[in-house]
């Protein structure tokens, strides 16, 4: 049995990963001309972390990410609204979110996956037949397999093509991310926060990757594709961020031009066909979510431990890819529905609204936190 994984970002490599343990023949593919350290931060959940144990590279993660103790997320007058005990989590479940760069964890991963990665080939059809699948790519090249993984992020030609085309939603809020050389005190390392403004989706956030590197993001309401600069849209974050307390606006002022990475935040309708013939989405190909719970990668990366297993545990790939459709889907449907939702909360605009969204958030009562903990972390292998 051979996969063809189109994609080489953290679900694709996941994939891959899971796919040697289990002993399935892989070959992976990406579009980008090499791995390069690009991205930004983020954030991986218990639940990611809970795979990456299984897969033996949890205790490498963990050595070169930064945990907090607790995760707040309070207004910008430093109102506590929500408090999620990341210790507790690890105690209780395992493991808890740990916090790096985005091009950290892809380098790590890279160097687990044992076949080499095509760099540099990008999809562009594929033909199925009786014994498998052809793969195309635009320098000419093709590969043939017994079935084809579709990583493709959220933007996925394999899905537009060969499952279903997805119905686009944009969240009305464009995103800046960052990373600033900066070491932050001991107590801002362990108690990370989302800060929430004064409505119109004014949020932002800086958290503690390694020893002399912060993650910083900052998102607001406006129309997708508002024209900014670099040096406008430093000028704009710095503007918006100077009421918030704390130390957010002397880290908002070492931001330069740059460091910013820009995108408008959308996530697609969810989809119930996640497969077709000989061909499976995983990752943003299948679920693409708002960022608002931290759970896009993580959900991706449960999907490739899922998906290995179902091929390793049924007798056909037709018969695992229902498995893995049915054992995963209403999970990752939750998560894009309430961040979506989430997404949509912090759009409110007006004195009013703000005092009631506030409200509503602070007064979660313990019971509904709690599920939404044993929903998230307590996952059943």
């Amino acid at each position: 049995m051979k996969a063809i994984i189109i994609g080489a970002g953290i679900g694709g490599l996941t994939t891959a990963i899971a796919l040697q343990q289990q002993g399935i023949d892989y070959e992976i593919f990406d579009a980008a001309p090499e791995c390069k350290a690009v991205g930004a931060g983020i954030m991986l959940g218990g639940n990611a972390m809970t795979v990456y144990e299984r897969l033996g590279v949890g205790k490498a993660i963990r050595q070169l990410a930064v945990f907090p103790q607790n995760i707040f997320v309070r207004n910008y007058k430093g109102k506590l609204l929500q408090h999620v005990s990341n210790a507790y989590i690890r105690d209780q479940y395992g493991q808890g979110a740990q916090m790096l760069h985005r091009a950290t964890l892809q380098q790590l991963l890279v160097e687990e996956v044992a076949e080499e990665i095509q760099w540099g080939k990008k999809f562009t059809s594929l033909q199925q037949h009786a014994d498998g699948v052809t793969a195309y790519f635009e320098d000419g090249t093709s590969v043939h397999g017994d079935f084809l993984i579709g990583a493709d992020g959220i933007k996925s030609i394999v899905r537009e093509m060969y499952v279903t085309p997805a119905q686009y939603r944009y969240s009305g809020q464009t995103c800046w991310r960052a990373i600033i050389p900066m070491t932050l005190s001991k107590e801002e390392q362990e108690n990370a926060a989302e800060v929430w403004g004064n409505g119109n989706g004014l949020r932002a956030s800086y958290n503690q990757i390694d020893g002399n590197r912060i993650y910083f993001w900052f998102t607001a309401r406006m129309p997708a594709n508002t024209p900014f600069t670099e040096e406008e849209a430093v000028t704009f974050i710095q503007r918006q961020l100077a009421p918030f307390y704390g130390n957010m606006p002397k880290v908002a002022a070492a931001l330069r031009p740059e460091m910013l990475i820009r995108a408008d935040l959308y996530d697609f309708k969810p989809i119930d066909t996640w497969y077709k013939g000989k061909v499976v989405l995983l990752g943003d190909a299948a679920h693409a979510t708002t960022p608002n719970l931290g759970q896009g990668a993580s959900q991706a990366i449960e999907d490739a431990l899922m998906l290995s297993n179902c091929l390793a545990q049924t007798k056909s790939t037709a018969e695992a890819f229902q498995q893995y459709q049915q054992s995963r889907i209403a999970r990752v449907q939750k998560v894009v529905g309430v961040s979506w939702q989430l997404a949509m909360i912090t759009n409110w605009k007006g004195a009013l609204a703000v005092a009631l969204r506030d409200c509503m958030v602070r007064m979660v009562p313990n019971k509904v936190t709690q599920q939404q903990m044993e929903f998230l972390y307590n996952v059943k292998w």
